[in-house]
């Protein structure tokens, strides 16, 4: 008999995170499901990793390839697939226990979605949480950001309709870097979209992810994709496309935002750990001093919201 899902992680050089992401899978409520990983030709521990893991569950199928790429690591997934629905997992995210069991029943209760996702917990490398980010719930709302280019659905937090993704053709490679958004906009032609308001996904940000890395060629792509879901909409693309997309920024800037955003959840652990790191690195830096104030005063700061804006003219963050 065929599992209800099927379960969907490429993976490449993580052997620090890929036992969290497998483990968080391994642990679901839902247990009707198969978990498929590419190995996509890593050169440090993960394959002796996987294998381990694979020995312990027998849900687990793992395969290797030489390096050719995240996409088509997806796509040779999907081919592989036998679920009637396809959950993705990145190998540096977690699921909650539970994320299975609420998708699942969703996508059961709502047949025309054929796309349903999580709002999120954001989180360091070490796994403290920053902070949570809930994701717009309704089709219209997400389709809306997603035709900004800002987003609107977490790609190793969804659960997907196996048939749909098969209509639109799964993942296109000429769009790598945004292939996701590319796959929501054309998923979108053919059903509806949802977000649980739920947060049953961990997503995890550091130096190393693809998005830091490949912010510039992933943004010229995603524009690209924009301005192919425009014309098969037949309507004209807004002259501020992507103002909402964020600039790549340098690993200080990036740090510096993830610490401010720790500070709001009042996460002041995470926060103090990162105030500490931006110190060493620029020891120097008013911004810097002024991050580790906040967070180590943390609720105490906010007498110096107003001194910082009078003479600066803004806010701190």
């Amino acid at each position: 008999m065929a599992p209800r899902v099927s379960v969907l992680l490429p993976v490449y050089n993580a052997e620090r995170y890929i036992s969290d992401a497998i483990a968080s899978i391994v642990a679901q409520t839902f247990t009707e499901f198969e978990f498929l990983i590419v190995d996509d030709g890593s050169t440090d521990d993960t394959p002796s990793i996987l294998s381990e893991w694979a020995e312990r569950d027998t849900r687990i199928r793992c395969n290797t390839q030489v390096n050719s790429g995240y996409v088509n690591a997806l796509n040779k997934l999907l081919v592989d697939a036998q679920g009637e629905y396809i959950a993705r997992i990145d190998a540096d995210d977690m699921s909650m226990p539970d994320r299975f069991f609420h998708q699942v029943k969703f996508l059961d209760a709502h047949p025309e979605h054929v796309v349903v996702g999580s709002s999120l917990i954001i989180i360091d490398e070490d796994g403290d949480e920053f902070c949570t980010e809930q994701l717009p719930e309704a089709h219209a709302d997400i389709e809306y950001s997603l035709l900004r280019g800002s987003g609107g659905l977490c790609h190793p937090a969804t659960m997907i309709r196996r048939d749909a993704i098969g209509k639109v053709g799964g993942y296109r490679a000429e769009y790598y870097g945004a292939e996701d958004q590319d796959l929501w906009l054309r998923l979108a032609e053919r059903g509806y979209l949802a977000n649980l308001p739920a947060f049953l996904t961990k997503y995890r940000v550091h130096q190393n992810n693809f998005t830091f890395q490949n912010h510039i060629r992933s943004r010229e792509r995603l524009r690209a994709s924009l301005e192919d879901a425009y014309t098969r909409r037949g309507i004209a693309m807004p002259p501020d496309l992507m103002t909402n997309v964020p600039e790549p920024t340098t690993l200080t800037e990036r740090r510096r935002a993830w610490t401010w955003s720790a500070i709001r959840a009042h996460n002041y652990r995470t926060a103090r750990k990162h105030a500490r790191t931006g110190l060493f690195e620029e020891p120097c830096s008013r911004a810097a001093w002024v991050l580790a104030a906040y967070a180590y005063l943390g609720d105490r700061a906010e007498w110096l919201r107003p001194i910082f804006a009078s003479r600066h003219g803004r806010s701190p963050e």
